[in-house]
Formats: structure tokens, C-alpha cells, sequence
């Protein structure tokens, strides 16, 4: 299966969420609403969930076999360093005089 992932938003001053990233699963079926978060064990990927009534959260959709669990896991992180490596790219050093 050919995963992809794209990060939508990255996040530097909003705690441990990091990005949110759309998967995309055989060029035939969109997840949005991927997130990245800085956890005890470093970086995560986490689902998109809702929150009930309870204030338990609920997965929408999950990977049911471990082995697509990591295909998306290592996707999105995949994207998220490449996103965060052209984020710091194209910010100027901080001795370098600002136009």
C-alpha cells in the first residue's frame, strides 16, 4: 500500500502538538486531522478522535494491523522532520542583518 502524508500545520508555541498532517492511503482514501505531539518517549502520531459526552476521546478511524500502524507512523514523521527541516531553511539566522 503507498502511504503519503503532507504536514498542513505546524505548531511551535502550542505545547506538546507539534503539526497536523492529511494521509492519504493509495492515492484513493483521505485521513485529515493527523497529529504530531512530543510525548514522555518522543514524537507520536496520534489519529483523529472526538470527544464524547463522557470527555473520553474516540478514535474516527484507525489502522487495524500493526504493519499499517507503522507505515503511517513513519509517514508522518517522515514529513514532519522534512517540514520542520524547510521551516528552519527559510528563516534567517538570527546574525544575519534583516532587510
Amino acid at each position: 500500500m503507498k502511504i503519503t502524508a503532507k504536514i498542513t500545520a505546524q505548531f511551535a508555541d502550542k505545547g506538546r502538538l507539534k503539526a497536523i498532517a492529511t494521509v492519504c492511503l493509495d492515492g484513493s482514501f483521505l485521513i485529515t486531522g493527523v497529529r504530531v505531539a512530543d510525548c514522555e518517549k518522543g514524537l507520536s502520531v496520534f489519529m483523529p478522535s472526538r470527544q464524547l459526552k463522557s470527555g473520553e476521546y474516540k478514535d474516527i478511524c484507525f489502522p487495524i494491523t500493526p504493519e499499517l500502524h507503522r507505515q503511517i507512523k513513519d509517514t508522518v514523521l517522515e514529513a514532519f522532520e522534512q517540514a520542520a527541516q524547510e521551516t528552519e531553511a527559510a528563516q534567517p539566522a538570527a546574525d544575519e542583518p534583516q532587510a
